[in-house]
């Protein structure tokens, strides 16, 4: 096989992984927390303990035109009444990008980040504050990993 023909086949191999999305989850809380994640087509992942500063990356990336994921977190490991971080693609590179707490709250206390890296897709959520949550949901052109921080730390620079 010529090497050109091995690259080609080399970058279609890659490619459905490429244009999926993650879903991942920094834990910026002092405490550790639980998470795991559900597909819309019956498949699951078990919970795993993400410790303080740690990372969560779903096993089931969103699929674009394909699948919907959502990672549940929560305080203990049978992840009773969770947090979610809510994805689906379509074939045509959009995400829909949302924030729930319609199952479980326990990070209402606690400031709330989600975005898309390098786009303008940005779900805030200080605090206490539960209105940029579903049925609040970006549509955003892209099909780029999305990142959920959980007890963000913002900085305020004064002059």
């Amino acid at each position: 096989m010529s090497q050109f023909m091995s690259i080609v086949l080399s970058l279609l191999i890659a490619l459905p992984g490429a244009l999926a999305g993650n879903l991942i989850v920094h834990n910026q809380c002092t405490f550790g927390m639980w998470c795991g994640s559900a597909a819309n087509d019956g498949t699951f992942t078990p919970a795993i303990r993400v410790e303080s500063g740690g990372f969560y990356t779903s096993p089931q990336p969103a699929i674009p035109g394909a699948r919907g994921v959502v990672v549940k977190c929560g305080l203990d490991s049978n992840i009773q009444e969770p947090y979610q971080l809510e994805v689906a693609q379509d074939a045509d590179t959009r995400t829909w990008l949302d924030l729930s707490d319609l199952n479980g709250h326990p990070f209402q206390a606690y400031h709330r980040h989600a975005e898309i890296a390098g786009t303008s897709c940005v779900l805030d959520c200080p605090a206490g504050v539960t209105t940029c949550e579903w049925p609040n949901q970006l549509d955003c052109y892209t099909t780029q990993d999305v990142v959920l921080t959980i007890c963000t730390v913002m900085f305020v620079l004064r002059g």
